[in-house]
């Protein structure tokens, strides 16, 4: 047995929020490298001249910020990613919910004994919500 497929845009946006989550990883890898290799592409040791020491400073410091940048990305992909997760979660909650409710009400329908078919009007002289020994 199964239940139709509820909140499209709910799963759509968990989804969504997972792809958005490696999209960021991938961007965030990129970005910590291109950091991390900038101050050596740009040639900042000949730029500096007398300075070089200077250079040396900011490549120490364009690791550290290489660093930061991909913790701050690490965490914003799993923070997406749980996201997404949580959102996919309730859905399958409810559709487990709703599951097992059709089901108990199935075996409770199936456990019921036959009912016997109800006049469509009462006795002469009885109301219809009265009990049965006043019939």
């Amino acid at each position: 047995m199964t239940v139709p497929k509820r909140f499209d845009v709910l799963r759509f946006m968990g989804a969504m929020f997972k792809v958005f989550a490696w999209i960021t990883l991938i961007l965030t890898i990129l970005t910590a490298i291109g950091v991390v290799l900038l101050p050596q592409i740009a040639g900042l040791s000949e730029a500096l001249g007398p300075y070089a020491g200077f250079a040396a400073a900011a490549g120490a410091s364009a690791i550290i910020t290489g660093l930061l940048v991909l913790l701050g990305g690490l965490l914003n992909f799993v923070m997406l990613y749980a996201l997404g997760e949580i959102i996919l979660l309730q859905i399958a909650v409810e559709e487990n919910t709703r599951l097992t409710a059709a089901l108990l009400l199935k075996m409770h329908q199936d456990s019921q004994p036959e009912a016997q078919p109800v006049a469509a009007y009462p006795p002469p002289g009885a109301f219809a919500n009265e009990p049965a020994p006043y019939r």
